[in-house]
């Protein structure tokens, strides 16, 4: 099958899981008084979905390698919508946190990147490798830019409940949508690899890195409205900010699977971190109006997922592009570990502080880390191991 179908499969349906995931921070405020939970029990459920859906990654590449794509990413579908359905029909917090935190930590789990992509790397040369992984990764943008609009203007003409049940029925477009990625076979390639990941240092250098990623990401996602709401802003302001993300990601993250396939990719991480870090610095200080929210977001659109098709590439240079399922899944759950951390951390601290200054700080700290992680990653060490993998 021509490959391009397989990445414009791959693109839409990562607009769906990612698009319908990022947008729910919109609705935090008004989930607190519908479930009549505090900031810290509403942040424990997105907490606990970023972290399962980082656990079951993983396993769900291993099952997609081992039985194929398409079953994997059906099934997680219908949990995915299951999960959403529940959060418009219910009114009880335990319904809640079961639908948020573990319904839908499930289904995404099964629908993302690594499942998705790793379809994407066993299809593509590795000459072209690189830009697909950042056009698909590109889907996840686009649709936070569909979502967040849609569910703003969705909210407030059809409510909360009507707005999950739309929300819920476009999950169900996966199954269709991916008809290209389930005739992709399951892997029959033997290549080689250098022990168990685990033990490998560039391995634990980009999933250290990536739980940074997981972390700014997260806390923006699902914070940025709420904090908008301290600043005085209204939910417009905060579902524009996000649609401007997701929006100018399109165009990052493409602009960084080119890139990669260009330049040494963990020198790339490197500096998006770096730029993160002082962006973040540089808003938080900043006085806070909807128009500094907008530039904000224009930037940190061109940076938000931009670490997806450099972080999957590298892995598919060290482990193989058959192994990206898998391997990448890993490094995912780093990153969710990280989103786990973020959500759960800044709503404790606004309950503790009365504010985001203590999550503002943190997220600077840790992009700078980030940046300094990614320094070590040789680049003959790349070249010499993507010469020892068997080429798709």
């Amino acid at each position: 099958m021509h490959f391009g179908l397989i990445i414009i499969s791959a693109m839409l349906i990562l607009a769906v899981n990612m698009g319908l995931r990022q947008a729910l921070g919109i609705f935090l405020p008004e989930m607190g008084e519908i479930y009549a939970l505090s900031m810290p029990s509403l942040s424990f459920a997105f907490a606990f979905q970023n972290l399962l859906w980082g656990a079951i990654a993983p396993f769900a590449g291993v099952l997609a390698e081992r039985h194929g794509y398409g079953k994997v990413l059906f099934t997680g579908s219908l949990i995915y919508s299951l999960g959403t359905a529940l959060l418009a029909v219910s009114e009880s917090a335990w319904v809640y946190h079961l639908s948020n935190g573990v319904l839908l930590g499930i289904g995404v789990g099964a629908t993302t990147f690594s499942v998705v992509l790793g379809a994407v790397s066993k299809n593509v040369s590795d000459k072209h490798r690189s830009v697909a992984l950042g056009i698909a990764s590109a889907g996840g943008s686009l649709g936070q830019f569909i979502y967040a609009i849609a569910g703003n203007m969705l909210n407030q003409s059809a409510g909360y409940g009507n707005t999950m049940l739309i929300f819920a029925v476009t999950v169900l477009t996966i199954p269709l949508l991916m008809l290209p990625l389930s005739k992709s076979k399951p892997s029959t390639l033997h290549e080689k690899t250098s022990g168990t990941p685990f033990k490998d240092k560039n391995f634990i250098l980009l999933t250290s890195g990536f739980f940074v990623c997981g972390f700014h990401v997260a806390f923006i996602s699902v914070h940025l409205p709420n904090y908008a709401a301290f600043c005085g802003l209204s939910t417009d302001v905060a579902a524009t900010s996000l649609a401007i993300i997701g929006l100018c990601n399109v165009f990052g993250t493409i602009a960084a699977g080119w890139l990669g396939g260009r330049f040494h990719k963990p020198y790339l991480l490197s500096s998006v971190y770096m730029a993160r870090a002082l962006l973040i610095l540089m808003f938080f200080l900043s006085p806070k109006s909807a128009a500094n929210f907008y530039w904000f977001s224009v930037i940190m659109g061109m940076l938000w997922l931009s670490t997806v098709p450099l972080t999957s590439g590298s892995v598919a240079q060290l482990f193989g592009a058959g192994k990206v399922a898998s391997i990448f899944g890993w490094v995912m759950f780093g990153h969710q570990v990280g989103a786990f951390v973020a959500v759960y951390s800044a709503g404790w601290i606004v309950e503790k502080t009365g504010g985001y200054d203590m999550a503002w700080y943190l997220s600077v700290g840790l992009g700078v880390i980030a940046a300094v992680m990614h320094l070590p990653m040789n680049r003959e060490v790349f070249r010499q191991a993507q010469k020892n993998h068997v080429s798709t």
